[in-house]
């Protein structure tokens, strides 16, 4: 009896103090129109944490257009290490990839209608999976996962703007946390709007 009373404590206690995790949910939208849903969710362990961001969204666009997008990136302390960007959609499937490898990233991405194979040779300590999670104070710069670009961060009076890949887009904060985001596309500009918990 004893013996069942500690493995009852040790699987209720693990799991709380191995990780802590944050789930974040927000709506997508074209001219106040929704077309789809994200969820982003930050699991803490220890001093190393992963971000988890899913989306789907579906729309017309001179045709019907359907995206399906999920990005994991993973930190060591604050260090981004590694990140895996898969988008699943009617016009072709993409997969990027950022590794960290001794003193470099490994950068191979495959985007619509882009394409990148190269190294960056500095460590990078923010990405774009971040913003959902943390307002970029005094951060400079970023990397963007599904490009594999490291790119720069701009404050203006009341939102952080960032280039990527000549796409300008618009992160907005409410006490420290992530409100809307707008961000510029290749195919239609969109909005990423935090939810009511």
């Amino acid at each position: 009896m004893k013996s069942i009373t500690r493995l009852f404590l040790i699987l209720f206690f693990l799991p709380v103090g191995l990780f802590a995790q944050n789930v974040q949910k927000y709506d997508i939208s074209i001219a106040g129109i929704s077309i789809g849903e994200m969820t982003a969710s930050k699991k803490v362990t220890g001093e190393d944490s992963q971000i988890d961001i899913r989306s789907k969204v579906g729309f017309w666009f001179f045709g019907k257009i359907e995206l399906d997008y999920h990005t994991l990136s993973v930190f060591k302390g604050n260090h981004f290490v590694k990140s895996e960007v898969n988008s699943k959609t009617n016009k072709g499937n993409f997969r990027s990839l950022i590794t960290w490898i001794n003193d470099h990233y490994k950068v191979n991405s495959r985007n619509y209608k882009y394409e990148l194979d190269t190294e960056v040779r500095k460590k990078v300590f923010f990405s774009s999976a971040s913003f959902y999670f943390e307002e970029p104070k005094n951060v400079k710069e970023f990397f963007a996962e599904g490009y594999g670009l490291v790119c720069p961060v701009t404050k203006h009076k009341d939102h952080y703007e960032v280039n990527v890949n000549g796409n300008k887009n618009r992160f907005y904060y409410i006490n420290g946390k992530l409100d809307k985001a707008v961000m510029e596309f290749p195919i239609k500009n969109f909005v990423v709007k935090r939810k009511d918990p």
